[in-house]
């Protein structure tokens, strides 16, 4: 018998890939459908047309207690991040165990929020309980995870990238990572906002949320690095989907390429959404578009005493719906890659 999931914000762009997701997974039934209370009632089909004869659904304002009567095991929150520090604790009061998409529960200090999400976090308990899902490195403490935690998608292509160097003590402890990051559009939502319109954003190219972007603290929380060390600056390309990161290092001593390629290979050999492309070759987005993988190459330069990494990852898949139904996988007893490849 399949599992029964919800998904709450099933208009928005993560919300329709995660759909498309679990019609494909040979164990998942959808069987609630959800979104803002101004979407109102209406079939899947007139919210993503792509969806035509795949499912009958009509969507329903998020309603945790209609979510108890359909027997869903798991809800998935593509919502924005009050929305779900509003949601999750009464969805997990029904015993229906929750994949957020959002921030609302990334971070492990309350006091950050106000800062950086601008809210006041008011369930101190549940950031305690919630299981970061980056399943690379998380894998055992997701399998038992009542809350999880879907890493960002910025933050999926950094920590992806650096983390085996950091733990492997080469990155020079206290120094300064600098992390240029290009996303296409989608990763900006589907809401309406003139800087995200076509003739707004073909043919430009342009940074926002300099050095402020939110997902700062997330990167830092996971590689276990200081914030005032750690500079990020994300872009926005004129595509639809994909996550290129350029990130500069400075290394402890000087290694060779051999060395790198060690740490990495020795960190996701056993993972087959990791990709090691090495110093002969360089990710691309095309390479990673429609994909849960995550590509990582490198170049050294200063005679192996600095290091630049690239990852590309797809924002909509392994930085979003891929990784969540990843971590479902792992959360059921199911091999990592079901529904995925």
């Amino acid at each position: 018998m399949k599992i029964k999931v919800g998904v709450v914000g099933v208009s928005g762009y993560a919300g329709l890939e995660l759909i498309h997701l679990i019609a494909r997974h040979p164990a998942m039934e959808l069987a609630a459908a959800l979104d803002a209370a101004e979407i109102g009632e209406k079939p899947l089909s007139d919210i993503h047309p792509k969806l035509r004869g795949l499912y009958e659904l009509v969507t329903f304002p998020a309603d945790e207690a209609h979510l108890a009567k359909l027997q869903v095991d798991t809800v998935f929150l593509c919502t924005p991040d009050k929305t779900s520090h509003r949601l999750a604790p009464k969805i997990l009061s029904m015993g229906i165990r929750v994949v957020d998409f959002s921030g609302a529960f990334r971070l492990k200090v309350p006091d950050d929020y106000p800062a950086w999400y601008g809210f006041q976090h008011e369930y101190r308990d549940l950031l305690k309980e919630s299981i970061y899902g980056l399943p690379e490195w998380n894998a055992e403490a997701i399998v038992s995870a009542r809350l999880l935690a879907n890493p960002g998608c910025y933050p999926t292509s950094v920590i992806l990238a650096l983390l085996p160097l950091v733990r492997a003590g080469i990155i020079e402890p206290k120094s300064n990572i600098f992390c240029d990051s290009k996303s296409g559009v989608t990763g900006a939502g589907r809401s309406v906002r003139a800087e995200l319109m076509f003739s707004e954003v073909m043919e430009n190219f342009r940074p926002y949320s300099p050095v402020t972007h939110r997902h700062v603290p997330e990167m830092c929380q996971e590689l276990g690095w200081e914030v005032a060390d750690f500079t990020f600056v994300p872009h926005l390309l004129p595509i639809n989907r994909g996550i290129l990161s350029t990130i500069y290092v400075q290394l402890q001593s000087s290694v060779d390429s051999g060395e790198l390629e060690y740490q990495y290979h020795k960190a996701y050999a056993r993972h087959r959404f990791v990709r090691i492309l090495g110093d002969s070759r360089l990710p691309e987005l095309r390479a990673v578009t429609g994909s849960n993988c995550c590509d990582i190459g490198w170049r050294l330069t200063h005679g192996g005493r600095r290091a630049v990494i690239f990852s590309a990852i797809d924002n909509l898949v392994k930085g979003a719906s891929g990784q969540a139904i990843q971590n479902f996988n792992l959360m059921h007893g199911f091999e990592e890659s079901t529904g995925l490849i």
